[in-house]
């Protein structure tokens, strides 16, 4: 429904009628009082005052809504500065296929609450990619925190980059092809995947250190193996769900080239230091 803007002349004339404003809000069936205030009036209350003042003469400007202004600060996406493929988007792509989801406009990122330095270490790498600041949100019961964030143009970003919506499982997601297609962001994107849905561990009983990786996505799962020996590691599979880099020789290169944020936690890094 059309609505017009209210004038001078129009609140002029309601004060001025020879009506009460309750007598004249009576008959037209919403309360005129408000019009002294209001902005705009729709087109159905415009015809009834004008019959009821007489006022055939009188024009009134259509008003065009600015529906957004309801949001207020929220009327206006964040802006995101120019996204080009790089070493640190193609990490945080590894990120996103291990601990991110991506649901409608909402990209979040669940994280360890007891692991801050790593959440403080995505908040500085997404600011760095988008100029954008996540969010925070801390389960209550859980040790979860998930760093996530709203915006549509972001998610139309994210898609063009081959990632996907929804189930990550179900969606059969991969690493998208242009990773693939270059050794330097293989390497960044393998980091991000073990940074998060693997792990850099020490087997007390054989007094070693490994690197193993576990996704129930089996395309995933695959698609890491696939990367992971392009660029000199072999990993081997240990169970349906996970594979394991065993060699000691590649375990100390594979942390030391790729360089997992989780092989610098205070409980692994000594044990590293005997390779």
């Amino acid at each position: 429904m059309k609505r017009y803007v209210i004038t001078e002349n129009l609140r002029r004339a309601i004060r001025t009628s020879n009506y009460s404003m309750r007598a004249m809000s009576y008959r037209l069936g919403f309360t005129v009082k408000n019009m002294l205030s209001n902005h705009s009036i729709n087109e159905c209350h415009w015809q009834k005052l004008q019959r009821i003042l007489q006022l055939p003469s009188l024009q009134l400007q259509e008003y065009e809504q600015d529906y957004a202004k309801n949001f207020g600060t929220y009327a206006f996406s964040a802006p995101i500065k120019l996204v080009k493929k790089s070493e640190d988007l193609a990490e945080f792509i590894g990120i996103l296929l291990g601990d991110g989801s991506l649901c409608r406009n909402c990209i979040s990122v669940a994280c360890d609450k007891r692991w801050n330095d790593y959440i403080i270490y995505l908040k500085k790498l997404f600011n760095s990619l988008f100029d954008l600041s996540f969010k925070v949100r801390i389960h209550p019961v859980k040790n979860v925190v998930y760093l996530y964030f709203y915006s549509k143009k972001l998610m139309e970003i994210l898609l063009s980059l081959e990632l996907k919506r929804g189930d990550k499982i179900l969606n059969k997601i991969t690493i998208p092809s242009w990773i693939k297609e270059n050794s330097t962001y293989m390497k960044r994107c393998l980091r991000g995947l073990v940074d998060t849905d693997g792990c850099v561990y020490f087997c007390k009983r054989e007094r070693q250190v490994y690197v193993g990786f576990t996704n129930h996505n089996i395309p995933l799962l695959e698609d890491f193996k696939l990367c992971a020996k392009k660029v000199g590691y072999s990993f081997a599979k240990g169970n349906k769900w996970n594979c394991c880099l065993y060699r000691k020789d590649e375990v100390k290169h594979f942390i030391n080239d790729i360089q997992p944020v989780k092989a610098t936690r205070e409980h692994i890094s000594a044990k590293i230091k005997l390779l």
